[in-house]
């Protein structure tokens, strides 16, 4: 049972989040949604929001739809431009 914060395996939501972040370094919303499907669109989006006010992570607008995030560790290694969408600040 999903009691609102705890995967069934123990994981918490803030747990899974940022154990997908460290492996994949930078992500769309999109790709969090699928590849932690055990929480709800509503505790993502407040995990990546307190993650974000922790500077843990930056969100980037990637393109005119989408945001991604990227590990505050690797922020400003990371490429300007990725698959030729340049990336702007909007913090």
């Amino acid at each position: 049972m999903n009691d609102g914060k705890r995967q069934a395996d123990g994981y918490d939501v803030g747990t899974a989040v940022w154990t997908y972040l460290q492996q994949c370094q930078i992500c769309s919303m999109e790709e969090l949604f699928r590849h932690v499907p055990t929480f709800t669109a509503n505790q993502l989006f407040l995990t990546v929001d307190r993650l974000s006010r922790e500077g843990k992570i930056v969100l980037r607008y990637r393109n005119r739809a989408e945001y991604v995030m990227v590990r505050t560790g690797i922020a400003d290694e990371w490429p300007c431009e990725m698959s030729g969408a340049p990336f702007e600040d909007k913090l």
